[in-house]
């Protein structure tokens, strides 16, 4: 009588197994319609569902000429003078011997701060020699 419990678990375990690796089957309200109709009851049988196609609306010919529309005339910048400072900040010190040491000139430098060469120079004079490349 074991056998047969053990059996019949089995087999029902074999039988939920199998259900649940099923491909599913998607039967919407209006396929099932038409299967029941056409007198096809398996989803093989069914008809294909057909594509949505979206109408789009006729094209119009140009009847008149367009004329080339006119390139934007750029609006002209103001420019925007750098102030002349005497001295660069205390706290950008070590980004002016970092920006020279990696390729800018004290000339560019200068320029970017809107100081003096020797303001920049004074800045690089008082860096010590032993953090600079060779």
């Amino acid at each position: 009588m074991d056998d047969r419990n053990n059996r019949e678990k089995s087999d029902r375990a074999r039988q939920a197994a199998e259900e649940l690796f099923k491909p599913a089957h998607r039967e919407a309200a209006g396929e099932l319609a038409t299967a029941t109709s056409n007198g096809a009851t398996s989803p093989e049988q069914a008809p294909r569902r057909q594509p949505r196609i979206f109408a789009a609306p006729p094209r119009v010919p140009m009847t008149a000429p367009v004329e080339a529309a006119a390139e934007p005339k750029p609006i002209p910048r103001k420019t925007v003078g750098r102030h002349r400072v005497s001295t660069v900040p205390p706290t950008q010190n070590g980004r002016v011997r970092a920006l020279v040491t990696y390729g800018m000139t004290p000339a560019e430098v200068a320029e970017h701060y809107g100081v003096a060469v020797s303001e920049i120079e004074r800045i690089i004079g008082g860096a010590s020699t032993s953090n600079r490349p060779r």
